[in-house]
């Protein structure tokens, strides 16, 4: 899989496209099982309710 940070401004071709999917498992099955692994360990990682700054004001505050 190539390996290219977040933050590039180039958006990826086809092929670099397919070589990323390709690497993450043999079958369709594998590449979905793949993706819900990341995607649970991602969800594991989010910060709480309580643990986020608050965006917005009560109506007291103004």
């Amino acid at each position: 899989m190539t390996d290219r940070p977040d933050d590039t401004a180039e958006p990826r071709d086809a092929d670099e496209l397919t070589e990323a999917v390709d690497d993450l498992g043999d079958t369709a099955d594998d590449r979905l099982d793949a993706v819900a692994e990341h995607n649970e360990s991602l969800e594991e990682r989010l910060p709480s309710d309580d643990e986020l700054p608050r965006t917005h004001r009560s109506p007291e505050q103004g």
